[in-house]
């Protein structure tokens, strides 16, 4: 999306947050950042099955991520 579209879509998260659970599905790192309160990781090897590496508050997994490939991916080292 564009930013505009982007800002709006963020908006609107914002103002449904707190009476409907909002799940979304995201590579952009930020964005995660900017619009959740908890957040999870998946990871998948070539042709397994995507397992969960990492789900909490979303500040402790971009601020303090338990698990190294947490750190890797919100830290852009890789993907």
């Amino acid at each position: 999306l564009d930013p505009t579209s982007t800002r709006r879509v963020e908006e609107t998260i914002a103002q449904l947050k707190g009476s409907t659970t909002i799940v979304i599905v995201t590579h952009n790192m930020q964005q995660a950042a900017r619009v959740s309160d908890t957040c999870a990781f998946f990871l998948a090897a070539q042709n397994t099955p995507g397992v969960i590496v990492e789900y909490g508050d979303t500040e402790a997994m971009f601020g303090s991520p338990r698990d190294q490939r947490t750190s890797d991916y919100v830290n852009g080292r890789f993907g």
